[in-house]
């Protein structure tokens, strides 16, 4: 072989036939390459790629960030916005990847936050500066041995429904244990302190600013997002319902707990309807009709009617009544808001409206509020 070369090379007067043999002796000393390793070429292709995509996340001149002013601190506070995978607390510069067991082992608990559900034990920590929320399941008593299927179902859901404005900030996993954002106002059950405390914020705007802020939530689940429309099932009475969102530095709601979220699966126009007996029967006034146990005898589970998200639209009045308060100030605002709210306590779910149409009349009602106030809604932002 060495040989036929050597008179190939010096034997041949062509310089373009000399070209030709030294490109060919290259393809093969590179086939001869490959040969030994044929991944090389896709590791290295792969690592190109990796570190393309590396540098296309988050990358700083390009991030953006979300602003509130915060009602505690009377100050404006900034986060940035972030995709699936990664989160972005008040005063970071950049996204970080959610964190894992290694980096949740870190965290020092150091105090307890609010009370302690009946299914999960609630702590406040400090990931770097920053201030964080662990959540443990209880998982050596019954109740924590029910809830865990829904515990994990909501682990997952915080990861695949990303949307923080709407549910409570995932910070990071493992196993029965959640890190979360903090919201130090805590759950809306404490509201009227809250209003106590920031004086400046309670008046109409920011109450009905609550109303809007629910049925915003709830337009977000009833969206469809992948096939699904979510459905809150922990809800059995008012306080437990408000129990389960947050009201934000800003006064508006993000919803915390979603262990207890059934889904209504879409195919088409079909629906795959579900039915909230988890926890066994549901009594009262402050469950839709539909959902309470319709026949005489003894409540089976197995044995009750199916419904869909039409239940929650049953009890957008009493949750925006409760967020208005007792004031008479807010007679005339309730007044208004008595058509929208008959419709959705109609006894027939067909006939109560969706989550978007009384998402609509409420911004109609807020921006009305704001007009007779002589204030606009930019304006509410900036003083509050």
């Amino acid at each position: 072989m060495v040989y036929i070369l050597n008179k190939c090379l010096f034997f041949t007067r062509s310089r373009w036939m000399r070209n030709l043999i030294y490109t060919c002796i290259l393809v093969y000393l590179t086939l001869c390459f490959i040969s030994i390793d044929p991944l090389i070429v896709k590791k290295t292709f792969r690592s190109v790629r990796d570190s393309s995509l590396l540098l296309r996340v988050e990358p700083a001149e390009q991030q953006n960030f979300t602003c509130i002013w915060s009602a505690i601190e009377e100050r404006e506070k900034c986060k940035p916005v972030c995709g699936p995978g990664f989160f972005g607390l008040y005063g970071m510069k950049r996204c970080h990847p959610l964190l894992d067991c290694v980096d949740i082992k870190k965290l020092k608990e150091k105090q307890g936050i609010g009370n302690s559900g009946y299914v999960k034990e609630v702590w406040q920590s400090h990931w770097k500066s920053f201030p964080v929320v662990i959540k443990n399941l209880r998982v050596f008593d019954l109740a924590g041995r029910i809830a865990s299927p829904g515990y994990y179902r909501g682990i997952q859901l915080m990861r695949d429904f990303y949307k923080p404005s709407v549910i409570l900030q995932l910070v990071g996993h493992c196993n029965e244990t959640i890190v979360t954002e903090l919201h130090p106002m805590l759950d809306a059950r404490d509201l009227e302190k809250r209003l106590q405390e920031y004086p400046l914020y309670n008046n109409l705007k920011t109450r009905m600013q609550l109303c809007i802020s629910f049925v915003d939530i709830l337009r977000a689940l009833h969206s469809g997002y992948d096939g699904k429309i979510y459905v809150q099932c922990d809800a059995g009475s008012l306080l437990k319902l408000a129990g389960q969102f947050l009201l934000t530095e800003d006064f508006h709601l993000v919803l915390s707990d979603v262990d207890s979220m059934e889904a209504i699966g879409l195919n088409g126009k079909t629906r795959k309807l579900i039915k909230c007996t988890v926890w066994g029967e549901l009594k009262g006034y402050f469950p839709a009709p539909e959902q309470l146990w319709p026949y005489k005898g003894h409540f089976k589970a197995s044995k009750m009617p199916l419904y869909d998200e039409k239940v929650e639209i049953w009890k957008i009045p009493d949750m925006c009544l409760y967020f208005l308060g007792d004031d008479a100030s807010s007679l005339k605002l309730k007044q208004s808001l008595k058509p929208i709210h008959k419709r959705c306590k109609s006894r027939d779910p067909r006939k109560r409206p969706s989550a978007e149409e009384v998402h609509k009349a409420y911004v109609t009602i807020y921006h009305d509020i704001l007009n007779r106030t002589n204030v606009s809604p930019s304006s509410q932002a900036k003083t509050m």
